[in-house]
């Protein structure tokens, strides 16, 4: 794995870390109240990305925020990007009436504007198929969304869209907003989606970071976040905050100790 990561920035946060370094995949780890969302929103305010919970716009927040400096590019990625777990609400939202005016026009004998965006982008999935060789790597995350794209069109058709659940609006929801080049603050993106999803969007992620140069800082408590190789992990329960292992961590070693307990009984059930 190459080392060098696009955004070398260093935060100071002059309680109990002294200054942060990230990394292509940055993790803030910590139980409910621990200051995690709070922490990126302060980082959001400070390199200017304007979508900060409404909760912390407050004088003290502000003052906080002052006292804070980074180094590392002096502008950030033109699309960089907060997304908090109430962003994900919203996006879901958004779908469901999207695909409501969609299923409508199909019904209707029309053609959406989306669909006919999609109808353009259909030479790279092609292309793809035909000969694979010729495809930049760039361009394979355009094409998981593309081809997901695919079966929600003829999902539209038969109707079945609409009986997706929110977990999987939700991996949805990313990979329509995810991209290459791209900074993101993500507070919680696990929330409403099942095991097997959080592992998905686990493997986008890194495959953002470390193959198309995109860079994540990421709020969650999530195992299957937390176990992305080669994260670096902020474990802002410990007195003093410090970096720390996944495995090291107080909820992985929970989920640890449950297994262990029940290990008996997982074993023949493959």
């Amino acid at each position: 794995m190459d080392s060098k990561h696009l955004y070398p920035w260093r935060v100071i946060y002059p309680m109990q870390l002294e200054h942060i370094e990230f990394a292509p995949i940055t993790i803030f780890y910590g139980n409910n109240g621990c200051g995690k969302s709070t922490l990126l929103n302060v980082i959001a305010e400070r390199i200017g990305i304007k979508n900060k919970t409404q909760g912390n716009s407050n004088e003290y927040f502000e003052n906080y925020v002052k006292k804070c400096t980074y180094s590392g590019d002096e502008e950030m990625p033109e699309d960089s990007a907060f997304i908090r777990s109430e962003d994900i609400m919203a996006g879901i939202t958004k779908r469901r009436e999207r695909f409501a005016r969609m299923k409508a026009e199909l019904l209707n004998g029309k053609m959406s504007k989306d669909i006919k965006d999609y109808g353009v982008s259909t030479r790279l999935y092609q292309k793809a198929l035909t000969a694979p060789d010729e495809v930049d790597p760039s361009e394979y995350a355009r094409l998981s969304r593309l081809s997901d794209f695919a079966s929600t069109r003829s999902a539209l058709a038969s109707g079945s869209v609409d009986f997706m659940s929110n977990g999987e609006k939700a991996l949805e929801f990313f990979r329509d907003h995810l991209f290459e080049d791209t900074l993101y603050l993500l507070d919680e993106p696990e929330n409403s989606m099942a095991p097997a999803y959080q592992q998905e969007l686990a493997r986008e992620i890194s495959l953002l970071a470390y193959r198309l140069h995109s860079q994540f800082i990421i709020a969650t408590h999530s195992p299957f976040m937390l176990s992305i190789e080669h994260a670096r992990i902020y474990d802002l329960d410990a007195r003093p905050a410090r970096m720390r292992e996944w495995y090291q961590l107080e909820n992985m070693q929970t989920y640890y100790q449950l297994f262990k307990r029940f290990e008996k009984r997982f074993e023949g059930n493959h």
